[in-house]
């Protein structure tokens, strides 16, 4: 009996055990006396390895002191904060990465004012000490302003063109024609008239986006408008009778004909001088002989020579014409000095 009831005793324990491991205050039951590894032993501290208290009640896994001495591996304060997994703040701490408070607390990570950033737009106040923070990176002096193209969502505040319907552009009788001029006018603008690429060119005025010719103009009804502005078609031997006809070959424009100027005449390679020309004496199919000078368009015997039955002949040495036309020497005489002698 005394074998039987020792055993027994034995038996007994775990269930006492149990009972103590497991009584009041159990694993998430939220009792505040007794820890999971008994209220003053622990797995090698004066504290239990749940601290004070269990999980899910005033102090978390890892509070007032932890697994082998008075204080946690996570220092004075748990892993879970003053309050439990269950409680108020989650997980994270008094302070989280890059956050006044914890992940899940008041501010979320990446600081109180986040990571985001932002710009003035046009419109808004600014001095020009600080027109870096418009959005344009411009300031008139007083308000951020925007360049063709940027949104103006008060309405005014651009640096170029007008504010029309919340966005920077050129107003109408203007446009934008690059190279940084921002809106140029193009109604009365003699080099960007109705365009940004018409000029009006010599003569010409712009207006009301249209190229027209100067009507102050001398003769100004004889002056026609062409794309490289306004000329007398009637005199302008580069615009002879309309903008495309060009005068060559020497010859002049002369009422809106391109002609071959006084005393010349064309002969097929332009203009020539017929009225001393040895070619073209008089027309251009006259040829003056080796003997003659063409003067005032007519052929003439040359300085020294008389014109005889045609020709033009030496009559100071011509036996057949000596002195006069048609004297002729006979014999053995030859004519010398304008006589027939031996």
């Amino acid at each position: 009996m005394a074998r039987l009831h020792r055993w027994g005793i034995v038996a007994l324990v775990p269930f006492f055990w149990m009972a103590c491991s497991g009584g009041d205050d159990d694993d998430g039951g939220g009792g505040p006396t007794a820890a999971r590894g008994g209220a003053a032993s622990g797995s090698g501290g004066s504290g239990a390895r749940g601290g004070a208290l269990v999980s899910g009640g005033e102090a978390g896994d890892a509070a007032g002191s932890g697994t082998g001495g008075g204080a946690n591996s996570a220092g004075s304060v748990s892993r879970g904060g003053t309050t439990s997994r269950g409680g108020t703040t989650s997980t994270g701490g008094t302070t989280s990465t890059g956050g006044t408070l914890s992940t899940g607390g008041t501010t979320s990570t990446g600081g109180t004012g986040g990571s985001s950033s932002s710009c003035f737009p046009a419109g808004t106040y600014c001095t020009r000490s600080n027109a870096d923070d418009c959005c344009s990176g411009a300031c008139d002096g007083d308000s951020c302003c925007g360049f063709l193209g940027d949104l103006c969502p008060n309405g005014f505040g651009c640096c170029s063109g007008s504010c029309i319907d919340g966005i920077c552009q050129c107003p109408p009788g203007t446009l934008d024609c690059g190279s940084g001029s921002g809106c140029v006018g193009i109604e009365y603008n003699d080099d960007a008239c109705g365009d940004c690429d018409t000029q009006c060119g010599t003569n010409a005025l712009c207006e009301a986006s249209t190229c027209i010719c100067d009507p102050t103009l001398f003769d100004a009804q004889f002056y026609e408008m062409c794309p490289d502005g306004c000329f007398n078609t009637h005199f302008d031997a580069a615009h002879c009778g309309d903008c495309t006809t060009v005068c060559t070959g020497g010859t002049e424009c002369a009422g809106s004909v391109c002609e071959c100027p006084f005393g010349t005449l064309d002969c097929g390679n332009g203009c020539q001088a017929v009225d001393q020309d040895p070619d073209h004496c008089g027309s251009c199919t006259t040829v003056c002989a080796d003997t003659e000078d063409c003067v005032t368009s007519q052929c003439q015997c040359k300085a020294g020579l008389s014109l005889c039955s045609g020709a033009c002949v030496n009559r100071q040495t011509d036996s057949t014409n000596c002195g006069t036309c048609g004297n002729t020497c006979t014999g053995m005489k030859t004519c010398q000095n304008g006589a027939c002698a031996n």
